[in-house]
């Protein structure tokens, strides 16, 4: 058997690598020239998905979507994963509170759940560090992050209204919530301590005196507009973070 050339052979052995290495060039060439198209695709999904409706959305990705914006899918997990910890936050705080709140649709109603307001009443005061937590995770991971500036500037005004707006308004829902909860205390303490000298019809107060009367009312100045702003903005946060 006869061997071949040292010439032929040679080629041989330094074609293959070199062959090799055109390949790698070549595949690398073709992962980033796929950065502009996912980067525009990505754009016109800020824009069109989030920027351009007029209420808050954040469509989850479908697996074509990720595909499409490759390593950006990361970039707007920053958004949904927010959304996905605030639910889970206002499901386990605001929604019982609310529905308590809603229970006490008489006299008789507020004296019974007194204890169970006071206790939500002191939990709430916490809420808003929670909240507060995730905005700054949030903020954190979207510092770190290095867009091209096309992007970063839709990605920002994105941001703003899916986690910057949502927070607001969640922790000005915070910062009432106790202060109403305490009022509504308040004046269940106070009917259960006028004992027989307050005559109780329903939803009706009667008061043997003048001097009752104002004390009760004093309360309620201050609970109802706190209470009718507590709803405005409970309804703001509803329709911002779903």
């Amino acid at each position: 058997m006869h061997s071949a050339p040292r010439s032929q052979a040679f080629h041989r052995v330094f074609l293959l690598p070199f062959m090799l290495l055109l390949m790698m060039m070549f595949a690398l060439s073709g992962c980033g020239d796929k950065e502009p198209a996912q980067r525009k695709a990505f754009i016109d999904f800020l824009q069109s998905r989030i920027l351009d409706k007029p209420a808050l959305a954040v469509p989850q990705l479908t697996e074509a979507q990720k595909k499409q914006f490759g390593d950006y899918t990361q970039d707007y997990a920053i958004i949904t994963g927010f959304h996905h910890q605030m639910n889970i936050e206002l499901d386990s705080s605001l929604v019982p509170v609310f529905a308590g709140m809603n229970g006490v649709n008489s006299v008789s109603n507020l004296l019974e759940q007194r204890d169970d307001l006071k206790k939500m009443a002191d939990s709430s005061e916490k809420w808003k560090e929670k909240i507060v937590l995730l905005k700054t995770q949030a903020d954190t991971r979207h510092a770190a992050l290095k867009q091209p500036d096309d992007l970063k500037k839709i990605y920002d005004q994105a941001y703003e209204k899916t986690i910057v707006k949502p927070t607001q308004i969640t922790e000005q829902v915070f910062d009432l919530l106790p202060q109403v909860l305490n009022l509504i205390v308040a004046k269940a303490d106070f009917i259960k301590n006028q004992g027989k000298n307050v005559t109780i019809t329903g939803n009706r107060l009667q008061f043997a005196n003048q001097k009752q009367l104002d004390k009760y009312n004093a309360i309620q100045q201050q609970l109802v507009p706190l209470n009718a702003q507590l709803m405005q903005l409970s309804r703001q946060m509803q329709q911002m973070v779903r």
